[in-house]
Order: structure tokens, then C-alpha cells, then sequence
């Protein structure tokens, strides 16, 4: 999906979040039966021009070591299917996992994507595609608020699958989750409701919550909920199925590792891509009360919203250029839904602020 939009969006992040990184978390995927996952790659690449030794260590699997450079960066093959170390069906939804995900560590500055394919289970071609950009040590942190696609305009798609994946860094970590919306049937927790308990993981564990449709109020139930924890975590979240669109045929997978609330920002750019104004969203989730959003310099602010409240701009806001600048009036997560020419096409990114500052970690 927009390969030039996912490049663009990852050199501003390297600058923000510190992407170059000696050790990277990367917490499971949740699949979806509904789509058949194909491919899928780690892809490591750093600055040097000498080699850097790196080791990937598949979390309760193997310990494989390897050699990266400049001129000279690695494809890893994880597998295929909706059971891989990068991947957790349903099953393993709102369980513990000790056997998914990975910890990249090298003795210099690398930097870590992941990507996948998959297809619609009813056609045979993968049609689909998402990825990730490992925020390195960066991504670590207490306080989290969920982004993905909206979903509201096809609401009871039974494609929808909204996720926030988790990777403990140090035993005994308390994971809480609060701010789901009323209604909210959890996969494989349903008899939770919206509430559902804390979880301890220890070093190297996981836990993925996720919210699938075709409920109504799953389709955005699980955005703007709060993750919370006691020690320092990992934490990807997206749709592995989703539409910001209105036509039944617009499901997509976008899905990204996100930063803790203290590297979030109030000021942002973002840049617009083919010019489908109902999947062109940028999506602004608010982490406290009364916090105003404010569009292209306006001192008007177009809504207010709380804590877990989420406001979803349409890409009619963005300027004959395709650029829109918003303001907030306190730190928000900022995740941007971009697309093709035709709705079927879209993907999703976290976005890093303008006043974000690297951290000086490594």
C-alpha cells in the first residue's frame, strides 16, 4: 500500500522517534480468519558503511545472528500463514503469549521494519498489504491510546478487526486497559465486556486485545481505549481489516508501532495522498479532557474533545497542495489513514509531532 506515503512517513519518524536504534521491540500481529496471510519479512538496514553484527531473537524460538551495512541490508522470512511468530489468530487473542515477537539487537544503530501480505479468503492473489516501523528503544513507555480505522461508514463489516498488541520489557508488568466504548464485545474475552481485567506479563511476554465486527459498536470501540502499565512496554495497534470508507468492498489492513503519551506532541503536519476525501482521515485521539483541535492555523478550534475521545478530519480539510497543519491544545496521538484512487486501497500510519525531540537513547 502508497509505498512512496510509507517511505515519507518513515523518514519523518526516524528523526522524531529515534528509529535508529541498537534494540528494537516488535510485539505479535493479531490476525483475522478473515483474510488468508501470506509473506512475511523483517527488513533490518542501518547507516554504517563497516559491518554491524546483529542478533534476532525469536521470542521463545530461535536465536539467529547476522551482518548489516549500508550497502548491504537484510530481508528476513518469517513464514506464511495466521499462526507465525510474527502472528496470533484468534485463539491466542486475550491470552498470555510467551512465543511471539522479537527483540532485534545490534552493536550499532539499525533500523527495523516489518511487512506482510494477504488476500480476501474468498480470491487467491494477495490483494493486501501492511507493515510496521520499529520505534527502537523509543517505542518504550507506560501510556498508550489505540488507533486504527474508523469503520463507521460500512459498521458491521465482519472483516473489521481492530488490535493494540503488547511486549513486556521487565517481569511482572500490570497491563490495564480502560476507555473502551460501551457495547464492546472482545475477541475471545466476550463475557468482559468493555472492561476487561488487568494482565501481568514478565520479560518477553505478550498480550494482544482485539474487537472484530460485524458488532457495531466494535467498529471503532476499541480507538482512543488507554493501555496502561507499571513498567516500560511495546506496543503496535492498527486494523488488520478496516475502511475509513462508505463501500462494503473497501476493507484494508493498516496497522503501525506507536510511542507512549509523554512523545506525543500538539502540532502536526500531514500530507495527503490520492485524493479520496472519506478515506484521506487523519485521525486525532485525545489522551486528556478538553483538549481543542484546531485546523490550518484557525484560532477557532473545530472540535473539543476528552480523554479517549477521538475526532477523524476528512481530506476536504487539506489545501490545494494536499497539506493540513493541525494544533491541539494539549498532547494527542495523531495516526493519518491514506489510500489510493479507489477505496479498497488504504493504509494506516502513526504520525510523529513537530515538536517531538529525540530521545537520547540508543
Amino acid at each position: 500500500m502508497k509505498t512512496k506515503l510509507f517511505l515519507l512517513f518513515a523518514i519523518i519518524s526516524i528523526n522524531c522517534f529515534a528509529q535508529f536504534s541498537k534494540t528494537h521491540y516488535v510485539p505479535p500481529l493479531c490476525n483475522t480468519t478473515a483474510y488468508a496471510t501470506d509473506d512475511q519479512y523483517l527488513y533490518i538496514s542501518c547507516p554504517s558503511i563497516t559491518n554491524v553484527n546483529y542478533t534476532i531473537r525469536a521470542i521463545g524460538g530461535a536465536i539467529t545472528t547476522g551482518v548489516v551495512r549500508r550497502d548491504n541490508p537484510q530481508t528476513i522470512f518469517i513464514g506464511n500463514g495466521s499462526d507465525t511468530q510474527l502472528l496470533a489468530n484468534g485463539v491466542k487473542i486475550s491470552t498470555v503469549l510467551n512465543d511471539k515477537g522479537y527483540i532485534i539487537e545490534a552493536e550499532d544503530l539499525v533500523y527495523v521494519t516489518v511487512r506482510l501480505i494477504a488476500a480476501i479468503n474468498t480470491q487467491g492473489t494477495p490483494n493486501h498489504a501492511g507493515g510496521l516501523v520499529s520505534k527502537g528503544l523509543a517505542a518504550l513507555g507506560t501510556r498508550f491510546r489505540i488507533g486504527g480505522f474508523i469503520n463507521t461508514g460500512v459498521a458491521t463489516d465482519p472483516r473489521h478487526n481492530t488490535f493494540a498488541s503488547i511486549l513486556a520489557t521487565e517481569n511482572n508488568t500490570v497491563i490495564t486497559f480502560s476507555d473502551i466504548k460501551p457495547g464492546v464485545i472482545l475477541s475471545n474475552n466476550a463475557a468482559a465486556g468493555n472492561t476487561p481485567g488487568s494482565v501481568t506479563l514478565n520479560s518477553g511476554e505478550s498480550f494482544i486485545i482485539a474487537a472484530e465486527g460485524p458488532n457495531v459498536a466494535n467498529a471503532d470501540g476499541l480507538i482512543g481505549a488507554l493501555i496502561s502499565s507499571t513498567k516500560p512496554i511495546a506496543v503496535n495497534c492498527g486494523s488488520f481489516g478496516g475502511t475509513n470508507g462508505d463501500q462494503s468492498n473497501s476493507s484494508d489492513i493498516g496497522f503501525d508501532q506507536i510511542v507512549s503519551a509523554e512523545r506525543t506532541g500538539d502540532k502536526y503536519i500531514f500530507i495527503k495522498g490520492e485524493n479520496i476525501n472519506v478515506i484521506e482521515r487523519p485521525l486525532i485521539v485525545a489522551d486528556q479532557n478538553n483538549t481543542e483541535i484546531f485546523l490550518n492555523g484557525s484560532p477557532t478550534p473545530v472540535i473539543t474533545i476528552n480523554a479517549g475521545q477521538y475526532y477523524a478530519i476528512n481530506g476536504s480539510q487539506f489545501s490545494t497542495s494536499g497539506n493540513l497543519y493541525v494544533n491541539t491544545s494539549k498532547k494527542v496521538f495523531a495516526y493519518q489513514g491514506i489510500g489510493g484512487n479507489v477505496q479498497a486501497n488504504q493504509n494506516m500510519h502513526f504520525v510523529p509531532p513537530l515538536s517531538c525531540e529525540t530521545p537520547k537513547i540508543v
